[in-house]
């Protein structure tokens, strides 16, 4: 006894397998010993591997991150369940796949016993979300005497798409599905609309599941219920008899569905169809089936010779579908409508014995179905209709003809020769058909008699009533139930050869089969979307798809009737508008439109079905994926008002036509001035970083303290920043210690446009309302301005709206220019506000304000001092003159004094040296 995993490459059709013994790792999280534990279930979710066992339930740790040793497992507790609890236990998930993730998005998973709640039990079901650490019962608590809900929960599913939950709940004999909203991971407590009952008091339910990618709910058991609106509503899909269906496989390439018997059957049918087909039944007493990545449909079995290795078979689904006879033992009435066109009637078995048992009849299964006669006549099923009052037709069929069916001969049928005259019966349910001679041969005795062959064939009247023939009354009488009572010819006769005989009876052995039909139609997506496509809309987006359908080899041109049908999973997320039309070669093309009006994230399925498609198609229904959320490819660009090529970004000098460098070279650990002044830098960012170099304009305490690296953080020298060439380039803030060089402009900077485009996988476009933008300068600079916005009634609405929730001013983008009164390099942020876009819409841009005049007050200081010099040379010139004070000779007096008295002083010391000696 143990837990191994295999894991395969290559769909075991290679000796690539590998196996792990999980058996250790298990045991370990249990407190007991580790007898009997054997593999219940297992689950793949998006990030954990989920293992029910015979001995509880155990989630490994998240996938996405490997550490290299044995992978380890946790093992929530379910208080009062013991062996044999999980041992026919079952858990269910939801498939989806979560690539490229959004915060709306989780995998739930859910837990059920197949027993009623006992005092020492929570629940028979709960169900957790990821990381699965918190557990909640399936079904909520009453409001009013905090009891929960009667019944046993079969299976609980979550419909990402709805936000809601589906149970699967079992009331004693009966059986209902019950949708509850969800909010912040937990049930509401009353349903999202009525529980749905089954009908059915003998529906014994196993299971249900989502097909993936869509929104088609299936409930199975000894029956199959279908739902395409999220459990609201249920249609029959299949009626077994004394068979369960035990296990489902599903194809997201092919959106094809098995159903797995207890018997070994295995029936196949499409996503969103109403109709099925037996595939066979498998011989062997174990086996499984898988689809592969390009929808093969693939038999894996034990191998008799060899214990350790299995057979893989691919199974023949078309061929297998086409072997398949739909048929029953009933016999069938021809009505003709017009040449292209007949009724079947099915009429009660003349045979049946047991008039408890109940008759089979045409159903949902059979339409788009061929029916064949033989191998002259066919003709495809478009329409069923049920008589449940009728005293002996049970159902009937409007058929399209392909081939014209077989008409009985003289060999086969010798009274279809004769005169036809029908006659009223005293019984008024059937009338009597009487063949007597032409005018020809009425002296020669007549030869040509009613057989008990004729039994069951269809008499068939051009223009009026047809009949089945029920019983022989004589060589020349038969007694016949009418299709139509009141276009019953009485007392007229119908001469040779206007009268024909059809034989789908059973009494000669049945000539006639039902089958898949071929595929008749070709659906074709215009615009090539890939299978199971992913489309991300964005507020406001409209996506509009056009599809496409061709018919291929129908009995005669198919107009005006509609061949598909749109399935939307989520009406509430989306608004869906539709156009249908047919073109000049009978194409039935639908175009519709999907437009994301909701300020809501979430997702949901489009499905285009083409109803009439045979299960044979490859493609007969297509599954779009609709996520209102940011594609990841979609960003905000600014354009620069010059070009600049990247090569002379990284290496160039360029210029414009006056020989105006149009880069800048930013000086090391470069930061911008501040509110206090150009050498007060307090910005936290630096430009041109070189940790080896001392920083700029480190004068004051408070600029010392401010300024942080983040590419050169811990770095001892530029080099080892590893600053890319992208980095260098960019305007981000994040890799500003990258940027060595920015966009010059000469001082002032008026009217500067801003421009900025979105891109985005359908190509760009210019960012305008009601994209509203807000402008901040990273650097809290502030002399700068915004100029020319367009202010219109919705923008200035807004702006008032948001007042209090922003902090910056909402600006229209259209026509918005910017102002720059100071110098330097400024660093400005435009985001897209929110509300208008689901992304995060934002962009950079800087510029480099040069030869500007001093900074404040050294401009004012200069022409003051200057003014007040000017003007006092001005005063003492205009003094001068008017005292007319010789300035000079006092000047020339004075200095020829100075130096007459050094004279004297020179020649009295050295007289006094002279003396000395």
């Amino acid at each position: 006894m143990g837990i191994y995993l295999g894991m395969t490459d290559s769909g075991f059709t290679f000796r690539d397998t590998k196996w792990y013994n999980l058996t250790d790792g298990l045991c370990s999280l249990m407190d007991d010993d580790c007898v009997g534990l054997s593999l219940v279930n297992i689950l793949l979710t998006n990030n954990n591997l989920i293992i029910l066992t015979t001995l509880g339930l155990f989630i490994s740790q998240d996938l996405r991150y490997p550490t290299g040793s044995p992978l380890k497992f946790t093992k929530p507790r379910f208080c009062g369940f013991e062996w044999d609890d999980y041992f026919s236990a079952d858990t269910w998930y939801n498939v989806q796949c979560l690539a490229n993730q959004g915060s709306y998005e989780v995998d739930y998973i859910s837990l059920s016993f197949k027993q009623d709640k006992t005092l020492s039990q929570v629940s028979t079901c709960f169900y957790s979300y990821d990381p699965f650490k918190e557990w909640y019962s399936c079904l909520p608590y009453r409001t009013q005497d905090t009891k929960k809900f009667s019944g046993r929960v079969v299976a609980f599913l979550i419909d990402y798409q709805q936000d809601t939950a589906v149970a699967l709940i079992t009331i004693q004999n009966k059986a209902k599905v019950s949708v509850y909203k969800i909010t912040d991971h937990k049930l509401h407590t009353r349903t999202k609309f009525p529980s749905f009952w089954f009908p059915d008091t003998k529906f014994f339910p196993t299971g249900m599941f989502f097909h993936p990618n869509s929104h088609f709910l299936y409930v199975y058991g000894n029956q199959v219920w279908f739902s395409d609106d999220g459990g609201n509503t249920f249609v029959l899909l299949l009626n077994l008899k004394n068979e369960i269906v035990v296990k489902i496989n599903t194809c997201v390439y092919s959106q094809s569905i098995t159903f797995v018997t207890n018997k070994g059957s295995i029936f196949y049918t499409k996503a969103g169809f109403e109709r099925y087909a037996k595939l066979t039944t498998s011989q062997h007493s174990v086996f499984t089936l898988y689809f592969d990545h390009l929808g093969a449909l693939h038999l894996i079995v034990l191998n008799e010779s060899d214990p350790d290795c299995v057979d893989i078979n691919q199974l023949n689904f078309i061929s297998l579908l086409q072997e398949t006879d739909l048929g029953f033992d009933n016999p069938l009435v021809v009505q003709y409508v017009t040449e292209e066109q007949v009724i079947f009637f099915q009429h009660i078995a003349l045979n049946n014995s047991s008039s408890d048992r109940p008759e089979p009849r045409f159903t949902h299964v059979h339409k788009d179905q061929i029916l064949i006669q033989g191998s002259v006549g066919s003709g495809v099923i478009v329409n069923i209709f049920q008589h449940d009052h009728h005293p002996y037709y049970l159902s009937s069929i409007i058929l399209d003809i392909l081939k014209k069916f077989h008409i009985e001969s003289e060999i086969d049928s010798p009274c279809a020769v004769n005169v036809l005259t029908i006659f009223k019966e005293s019984d008024s349910s059937s009338v009597r058909l009487h063949i007597s001679k032409s005018e020809e041969g009425k002296n020669f005795s007549i030869s040509k008699i009613f057989m008990q062959s004729d039994i069951e064939k269809s008499v068939v009247i051009p223009g009026y009533s047809s009949f089945l023939i029920i019983e022989i009354k004589d060589d020349l009488n038969a007694l016949a139930h009418p299709t139509m009572p009141d276009k019953v010819p009485f007392n007229k006769s119908f001469q040779p050869y206007t009268w024909f005989l059809y034989d789908f009876g059973t009494k000669n052995e049945r000539q006639w089969k039902i089958k898949v039909d071929d595929c008749r139609y070709w659906i074709q997506e215009v615009s090539e979307l890939p299978k199971n496509a992913i489309k991300y809309m964005d507020l406001g987006e409209v996506n509009t798809f056009t599809f496409r359908v061709t018919p291929v080899d129908t009995g005669f041109p198919v107009f005006h009737i509609p061949l598909m049908k749109v399935v939307v999973g989520n009406p509430s997320l989306v608004e869906v508008e539709t156009k249908e039309y047919w073109d000049d070669t009978d194409s039935y093309i639908i175009e519709f439109s999907v437009i994301s009006k909701f300020y809501k994230q979430g997702k949901s399925s489009v499905a285009v079905i083409l109803t009439r498609a045979s299960l044979i198609c490859d493609i007969s229904t297509f599954v779009i994926t609709l996520k209102t959320a940011c594609s990841y490819g979609k960003s905000m660009h600014y354009i620069p008002p010059v070009t600049i090529s990247t090569e002379n970004w990284l290496h160039g000098d360029p210029k414009d036509d006056h020989g105006f460098k149009l880069l800048t070279q930013l000086p090391v650990n470069y930061r911008p001035p501040s509110v206090l002044g150009i050498a007060v830098p307090l910005t936290d960012n630096f430009y041109n970083a070189d940790p080896s170099k001392p920083r700029m304009r480190d004068y004051f305490e408070k600029s010392k303290t401010s300024g942080t690296y983040k590419k050169c953080a811990n770095k001892s020298s530029r080099a080892k920043c590893n600053c890319t060439d992208n980095e260098k380039l960019s305007f981000s803030v994040a890799f500003s210690d990258c940027k060595e060089k920015a966009f010059r402009m000469k001082y002032p900077v008026r009217k500067l446009p801003i421009y900025f485009i979105i891109k985005s996988k359908r190509g760009y476009k210019d960012l305008t309302s009601p994209y509203f933008v807000t402008i901040t300068e990273v650097n809290q600079r502030t002399n700068w301005e915004v100029a020319g916005t367009n202010a219109t009634p919705s923008m200035l609405k807004m702006r008032a709206y948001l007042k209090g929730k922003l902090n910056a001013t909402l600006y229209n983008p259209d026509a918005l220019t910017l102002n720059i009164y100071g110098s330097e390099l400024f660093h400005f942020r435009v985001s897209v506000i929110p509300g208008v876009s689901f992304c995060n819409l934002f962009d950079e841009f800087q510029i480099y304000v040069d030869d500007a005049p001093l900074a404040f007050p050294g401009q004012y200081l200069t022409i003051s001092l200057t003014a007040v010099l000017i003007g006092g040379i001005i005063f003492v010139t205009f003094m001068v003159q008017v005292y007319d004070v010789n300035i000079w000779k006092k000047i020339k007096s004075r200095s020829w004094r100075k130096n007459k008295i050094g004279a004297s002083e020179t020649r009295t010391t050295d007289t006094d040296n002279s003396a000395s000696s």
